[in-house]
């Protein structure tokens, strides 16, 4: 529960970076004055107002978008746990053999291609 808050913040948190880095100006205008209506938004908070506001936005959503991936990294993630059972997996190596499995006999000579044998003598 705890993860997938996390998650949930952290993807949060880089859609609101991703946004404000946007709406910074640049020296060519940046997409802030395309999108606020050519400088509505210096408008509002004044000349270096405005910059000085998203610089700060920045800042901190950096600075928790950081913190976040680190906790997120350290953090136990439920959909990755692994279960270490003694019970195998496959359990073709067990002792219980099916009844209808005839037991293989170890102690009759192999028969190793005795034709092969025959046809170099008759060369």
């Amino acid at each position: 529960m705890l993860y997938g808050l996390a998650i949930f913040i952290f993807v949060l948190i880089c859609i609101l970076l991703m946004a404000i880095i946007l709406l910074q100006s640049s020296k060519s205008g940046g997409m802030g004055g395309a999108m606020m209506g050519g400088g509505a938004i210096n408008t509002a908070f004044g000349g270096q107002g405005a910059d000085k506001l998203l610089v700060r936005i920045t800042s901190g959503l950096a600075a928790s978008f950081m913190i976040l991936a680190i906790l997120i990294g350290m953090m136990e993630n439920p959909a990755s746990k692994i279960d270490f059972d003694n019970k195998p997996t496959l359990t073709r190596n067990t002792n219980n053999m099916n009844q209808t499995e005839a037991p293989i006999n170890t102690d009759a000579p192999l028969d190793i291609g005795s034709d092969v044998n025959d046809s170099k003598a008759d060369e």
